[in-house]
């Protein structure tokens, strides 16, 4: 039996026009109404999901969001909200020092602005696909307090050289991925999104098997493998498919509501 679904924001139920579906909230709202709880997981802040989950009409069908990747717990329905694994500002410091040669642009993101080294076009389409105002500054001088990630924004040149130098700079005190194809984020390495979804499941006593995830990318892998049932989208990286129990359609083809309706019943059993 299904008791949870965690789901990803971008490329998993939130299309190319930053969209959600109407079959997507039908679909929650059939399973809900039969038991099942919902999380977000999203590797933005908790307070810039919160705003955005109101205009795609997931507001009030989401009983957990999983924010910065893993880093933060927020169960709606009481207000609590828990935190994991910041890095400290001097780590922040040195690791935008380490990755200063690939010219990427480094950020500081509060959730209602998203600090950034230069402002450029690739900054304006992030900018506005988190629903946030870019803001220029000096990001070594504004982190002062821990942070979940440092996130880089691709300003030409290529994810694939970003990856190769993480990992011919790899440091036991950090891990970097690809969240987006022009976003790339380093957070602890005790972080990732089944961080969060464990979480999620101490609060609900449930277990693995009991829980099916949705993912298009590298830092949904962690939460595709943890859960029993984990689904990634035909529109997703290789790795997250080669990770994941089975594949949904395209988001833009309303891949997740069309595989709940043909793979959960509404006894929320796995058919």
């Amino acid at each position: 039996m299904i008791r949870l679904i965690a789901s990803d924001l971008d490329g998993t139920i939130i299309n190319a026009k930053n969209q959600c579906d109407p079959s997507v909230t039908e679909e929650i709202r059939r399973l809900r109404e039969h038991g099942m709880k919902f999380a977000v997981c999203s590797g933005r802040p908790i307070d810039s999901v919160l705003p955005l989950l109101e205009g795609w009409g997931l507001s009030d069908l989401s009983d957990y969001v999983v924010g910065s990747n893993g880093g933060e717990v927020l169960e709606t329905a009481t207000g609590k909200r828990q935190e994991y694994y910041p890095l400290e500002p001097d780590l922040i410091r040195e690791i935008i020092d380490l990755y200063e040669p690939l010219n990427l642009i480094p950020t500081l993101y509060d959730g209602t602005r998203l600090y950034v080294s230069r402002i450029t076009p690739a900054v304006k389409v992030v900018a506005a696909r988190v629903g946030v105002d870019p803001a220029e500054g000096d990001i070594r001088a504004l982190t002062t307090t821990p942070q979940l990630k440092e996130m880089f924004i691709l300003d030409g040149g290529s994810m694939e050289e970003v990856e190769q130098f993480a990992k011919d700079h790899a440091d036991p005190r950090f891990v970097g991925f690809k969240t987006a194809p022009d976003l790339f984020e380093l957070c602890s390495p005790l972080l990732a999104k089944d961080i969060g979804v464990k979480v999620v499941a101490a609060m609900m006593r449930i277990n693995p098997s009991e829980i099916m995830a949705f993912g298009d990318t590298t830092n949904d892998i962690e939460m595709l493998r943890w859960v029993r049932y984990g689904v990634a989208m035909e529109n997703g990286t290789d790795d997250a498919k080669a990770a994941a129990w089975k594949t949904a359609g395209p988001v833009d083809e309303q891949g997740f509501a069309k595989f709940l309706k043909a793979h959960v019943s509404d006894t929320l059993e796995v058919i």
